[in-house]
């Protein structure tokens, strides 16, 4: 996907309602298609896109480091785009659940300016 249509899907989704799943890499997505196809396009897509960890800033593209948990949102007016970020291992073992929550706040900020954060039932 290219630059103009990354800033179109996230621009779909900046008035959407958003279903965030904070989901360790160990859990099976097996059942969840969607959110399992995201998690393998952004494997898939590592030497294109250059992620970093959404808390440290360090590099996925470094052999040594490791995924923790992905932060996915979905937008439920499009139910088929996901907006993936991660965590490194590091970070997800280390930082405290506000530190966590602080952090995903910030990334999710980005995708929802202005909007409200609720949790869940």
């Amino acid at each position: 996907m290219n630059r103009h249509a990354r800033r179109a899907s996230v621009k779909s989704i900046r008035h959407s309602d958003l279903i965030t799943h904070l989901i360790g890499v160990e859990v099976p997505l097996d059942d969840h298609a969607t959110l399992h196809r995201a998690v393998l396009h952004w494997y898939s897509n590592i030497a294109a896109r250059k992620p970093v960890c959404i808390a440290c800033k360090v590099s996925f593209l470094d052999d040594e480091t490791r995924v923790g948990a992905f932060l996915l949102s979905v937008p439920v007016c499009v139910p088929d785009i996901v907006a993936t970020s991660a965590f490194c291992a590091e970070c997800h073992e280390t930082l405290s659940l506000a530190e966590v929550d602080a952090v995903s706040t910030r990334v999710l900020r980005q995708l929802a300016p202005g909007g409200k954060f609720l949790a869940a039932p």
